[in-house]
C-alpha cells in the first residue's frame, strides 16, 4: 500500500477555453477537446517520510472530443517533474500524480488516462498577488492573471475539484503556450486560466 500524502501551495492552469472554462459545469470544452497546462507550486508536501515542499509540478492534458470528465473521454497526459527533485522526490510526485497513490489521480488514471509521459525540466513558477507566470524548460509558458469584475474583485466559480475549498478564481492567460512533441503543442494565449491555492491529499 503507499504511503499517505499531503500537498498544499499555488495553482494556476491555462486551457483553450473561453473564460470562463464550461468543464466544470459538465459541459463541452471549446473546439470539442481541452488543451491544458497546470503547475502546482508546493510549498507544504509530504510523502510518506519523502519532503516534496519547495518543489513544483506541471501537468499537460490533451483529451479525446467530448465532455472533459464525461468517463468515456480519454487524456494523454505529460507529467513534468521539477528537475530539483531528487530520485525518491521523483518518485513521490510519480506516484502521486500519476495516480498510484491515491487521491484525486486515482480516480482520474483509473477513468481517464490512456498515455502517460513523464519528463524532467526546470521549474519557474512566480506569484505576485493574482498573477502567476510559469517557464518549464522549453514545453511551457504560461502568464496569467485574475479576470476583475464588479467592486474590482476577482471573480470566483466552484466547484473545482484540485483546490483548496473547491473555490477558484477566475482569469485569463496573456501567454499559454505547449512545445513538447506533435500531440502536445498549443497556443492558446488569451482564453480561460484559473488560480487560487491548492491544497491536495490521498484521503
Amino acid at each position: 500500500m503507499s504511503d499517505a500524502w499531503r500537498l498544499k501551495g499555488d495553482y494556476v492552469e491555462a486551457c483553450n477555453c473561453d473564460v470562463a472554462c464550461q468543464c466544470l459545469w459538465l459541459e463541452a470544452p471549446n473546439d470539442d477537446v481541452c488543451t491544458v497546462s497546470l503547475a502546482w507550486d508546493i510549498q507544504e508536501g509530504q510523502y510518506g517520510d519523502v519532503d516534496l515542499s519547495g518543489l513544483s509540478v506541471g501537468l499537460l492534458i490533451s483529451t479525446d472530443e467530448g465532455v472533459m470528465f464525461d468517463p468515456e473521454t480519454g487524456w494523454d497526459v505529460v507529467l513534468l517533474v521539477d528537475e530539483d527533485a531528487r530520485e525518491k522526490q521523483r518518485g513521490a510526485i510519480e506516484d502521486i500524480f500519476l495516480g498510484r497513490a491515491g487521491g484525486i489521480w486515482a480516480a482520474v488514471a483509473d477513468a481517464h488516462v490512456e498515455s502517460a509521459d513523464v519528463a524532467v525540466a526546470p521549474i519557474d513558477f512566480e506569484r505576485d498577488g493574482t498573477d502567476f507566470a510559469v517557464e518549464i524548460g522549453d514545453v511551457v509558458a504560461m502568464e496569467a492573471g485574475g479576470a476583475v469584475g464588479f467592486n474590482e474583485e476577482v471573480g470566483t466559480v466552484s466547484p473545482h475539484p484540485l483546490t483548496k475549498d473547491g473555490v477558484v478564481q477566475t482569469g485569463k492567460s496573456k501567454t499559454a503556450t505547449v512545445t513538447y512533441d506533435d500531440a502536445f503543442s498549443w497556443d492558446v494565449s488569451g482564453s480561460n486560466a484559473y488560480l487560487g491555492e491548492f491544497e491536495l491529499a490521498s484521503a
